[in-house]
């Protein structure tokens, strides 16, 4: 069976000291170690948090600022587009106008030529009727 003798209380006693030793030279500095990295990961995992939350907020301003400027971008397209449009317009109507001068001006030159060449027709209208009757007859007149 078993005895109790004194040498179960010294190993009791080793064991109690050697437990106390053992949890001030390894125990207690691994577990502030295990605690410290604990803390430096969380820390870490917040600063993550962060950076993460701030880069979220930079792309949505990011985009909101890339669609303000293709809209402002498009509005000053279409600006353009109009303006372009209506100096098209102004100089289309000043061809125009200058085109109806040179029509204008044209017909007035072929109503002086063609009123000369009836002039010229009616003074020589005898002479004219003449040779197309010495034509159609075949004898002069």
């Amino acid at each position: 069976m078993l005895s109790f003798d004194i040498s179960l209380i010294v190993q009791i006693i080793e064991t109690i000291v050697l437990a106390i030793i053992l949890n001030a030279l390894l125990i207690k500095p691994i577990m502030k170690n295990f605690e410290e990295r604990r803390m430096r990961f969380q820390g870490l995992e917040r600063e993550i948090d962060d950076y993460s939350l701030r880069a979220k907020e930079l792309l949505e301003k990011y985009q909101q600022t890339l669609h303000e400027a293709r809209s402002e971008g498009l509005k000053k397209q279409e600006l353009l587009k109009e303006e372009a449009r209506k100096i098209e317009r102004e100089r289309l109507q000043a061809v125009m106008k200058e085109v109806e001068a040179k029509k204008r001006e044209w017909e007035e030159a072929f109503k002086k030529e063609f009123e000369g060449i009836r002039q010229q027709i009616l003074a020589q209208k005898e002479t004219l009727a003449n040779l197309i009757i010495e034509k159609l007859v075949g004898r002069r007149v």
